[in-house]
Protein backbone atom coordinates (compact mmCIF):
# COMPACT_ATOMS: atom_id res chain seq x y z
CA UNK A 1 0.00 0.00 0.00
CA UNK A 2 1.14 3.62 -0.84
CA UNK A 3 0.64 4.87 2.65
CA UNK A 4 3.79 2.16 4.08
CA UNK A 5 6.29 3.36 0.78
CA UNK A 6 5.66 7.06 2.00
CA UNK A 7 5.67 6.32 5.80
CA UNK A 8 9.01 4.68 5.17
CA UNK A 9 10.30 7.85 3.33
CA UNK A 10 9.23 9.55 6.23
CA UNK A 11 11.13 7.35 8.67
CA UNK A 12 14.07 7.80 7.06
CA UNK A 13 14.29 11.44 6.24
CA UNK A 14 13.59 12.39 9.85
CA UNK A 15 16.26 9.72 10.84
CA UNK A 16 18.67 11.44 8.57
CA UNK A 17 17.75 15.18 8.32
CA UNK A 18 16.31 15.70 11.41
CA UNK A 19 17.49 13.49 14.35
CA UNK A 20 21.05 14.60 13.63
CA UNK A 21 20.83 18.50 14.19
CA UNK A 22 17.86 17.42 17.17
CA UNK A 23 20.87 15.80 18.87
CA UNK A 24 23.37 18.29 18.03
CA UNK A 25 21.43 20.38 19.58
CA UNK A 26 21.31 18.69 22.78
CA UNK A 27 17.84 17.78 23.67
CA UNK A 28 18.27 13.82 23.99
CA UNK A 29 14.86 13.25 25.01
CA UNK A 30 13.27 14.75 22.29
CA UNK A 31 15.22 13.19 20.10
CA UNK A 32 14.13 9.85 21.65
CA UNK A 33 10.61 10.71 21.43
CA UNK A 34 11.04 11.51 17.65
CA UNK A 35 12.63 8.32 17.05
CA UNK A 36 10.00 6.42 18.67
CA UNK A 37 7.02 8.19 16.85
CA UNK A 38 8.79 7.81 13.86
CA UNK A 39 9.19 4.19 13.63
CA UNK A 40 5.81 3.49 15.12
CA UNK A 41 4.33 5.17 12.67
CA UNK A 42 5.88 2.75 9.56
CA UNK A 43 5.41 -0.44 12.14
CA UNK A 44 1.72 -0.02 12.79
CA UNK A 45 0.80 0.51 9.13
CA UNK A 46 2.89 -2.31 8.85
CA UNK A 47 0.57 -4.46 11.47
CA UNK A 48 -2.72 -2.87 10.06
CA UNK A 49 -1.95 -4.52 6.70
CA UNK A 50 -1.40 -7.90 7.64
CA UNK A 51 -5.20 -7.37 8.71
CA UNK A 52 -8.36 -8.03 6.92
CA UNK A 53 -10.47 -4.55 6.60
CA UNK A 54 -12.34 -3.72 9.33
CA UNK A 55 -11.95 -2.64 12.73
CA UNK A 56 -9.26 -3.92 13.82
CA UNK A 57 -6.86 -2.88 11.01
CA UNK A 58 -8.46 0.76 10.92
CA UNK A 59 -7.10 0.40 14.72
CA UNK A 60 -3.92 0.45 14.25
CA UNK A 61 -4.09 2.68 11.06
CA UNK A 62 -5.24 5.50 14.19
CA UNK A 63 -2.56 4.56 15.95
CA UNK A 64 -0.28 5.06 13.35
CA UNK A 65 -2.19 8.30 12.76
CA UNK A 66 -1.06 9.09 16.25
CA UNK A 67 2.31 8.54 16.43
CA UNK A 68 2.56 10.55 13.24
CA UNK A 69 1.19 13.44 14.99
CA UNK A 70 3.30 12.95 18.17
CA UNK A 71 6.05 12.51 15.06
CA UNK A 72 4.80 16.40 14.19
CA UNK A 73 4.80 17.38 17.56
CA UNK A 74 8.43 16.28 18.04
CA UNK A 75 9.52 18.92 14.81
CA UNK A 76 7.46 21.49 16.26
CA UNK A 77 9.26 21.54 19.81
CA UNK A 78 12.45 21.60 18.17
CA UNK A 79 11.57 24.12 16.32
CA UNK A 80 10.22 26.23 19.21
CA UNK A 81 13.19 25.28 21.50
CA UNK A 82 15.32 26.68 18.46
CA UNK A 83 17.33 23.00 18.00
CA UNK A 84 16.21 23.43 14.13
CA UNK A 85 14.94 25.82 11.79
CA UNK A 86 11.73 25.87 10.52
CA UNK A 87 13.65 25.64 6.81
CA UNK A 88 15.36 23.03 8.25
CA UNK A 89 12.57 20.81 8.78
CA UNK A 90 10.12 22.01 6.06
CA UNK A 91 10.66 19.01 3.78
CA UNK A 92 10.62 16.81 6.72
CA UNK A 93 7.23 17.97 8.05
CA UNK A 94 5.49 18.30 5.02
CA UNK A 95 5.87 14.45 4.56
CA UNK A 96 4.65 13.96 8.02
CA UNK A 97 1.44 15.96 7.11
CA UNK A 98 1.22 13.62 4.25
CA UNK A 99 1.29 10.60 6.55
CA UNK A 100 -1.19 11.98 8.13
CA UNK A 101 -3.26 12.74 5.56
CA UNK A 102 -3.56 9.71 4.35
CA UNK A 103 -4.03 7.61 7.66
CA UNK A 104 -6.90 9.84 8.76
CA UNK A 105 -8.65 9.03 5.15
CA UNK A 106 -7.48 5.07 6.23
CA UNK A 107 -8.94 5.69 9.54
CA UNK A 108 -11.86 7.29 8.20
CA UNK A 109 -12.93 4.41 5.76
CA UNK A 110 -16.04 2.35 6.41
CA UNK A 111 -15.79 -1.84 7.14
CA UNK A 112 -15.92 -3.70 4.29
Amino acid sequence: MKVYRIALQMVGEVHTALLPKVRAGGDREIADQLHRASRSVALNVAEGLGLLPGKRQRNHFAIALGSARETMACIDIAVATGLVSEQAVAPVADRVDHVCAMLWKLTRRSAS
